[in-house]
């Protein structure tokens, strides 16, 4: 399946909405992605990831990739999640690195 990213800036975050799934053939596209953004200068990574059924361990790779180029007081938010990357990201300890929350109105 393909992985449609698309990228917004406000003033004081980036959101990045995701679709497909986030596999080892697509995460290189969310790096390039997320590589593009100034997450250096943002408080907030909002990444909408409602429309993902999938992410391998590429895809965590990503967040943690993001995380590591913010800020120690930035926050990045994982938003809308399913259970299944809800679980693996619990379960790999990344959930002390990012905050989960079901929508954008929960941040």
């Amino acid at each position: 399946m393909t992985l449609s990213i698309t990228s917004a800036v406000g003033e004081n975050h980036i959101l990045i909405s995701l679709e497909g799934d986030v596999d080892t053939k697509t995460a290189p596209e969310l790096l390039a992605a997320l590589t593009a953004q100034d997450l250096a200068s943002a408080t907030q990574l909002r990444l909408d990831i409602k429309g993902v059924n999938f992410m391998s361990s590429a895809g965590l790779r990503a967040l943690i990739f993001s995380k590591q180029k913010m800020s120690h007081e930035a926050t990045v938010y994982v938003i809308g999640a399913n259970q299944e990357i809800t679980d693996v990201i619990t379960k790999t300890g990344l959930s002390a690195a990012v905050s989960m929350v079901a929508s954008v109105d929960d941040i």
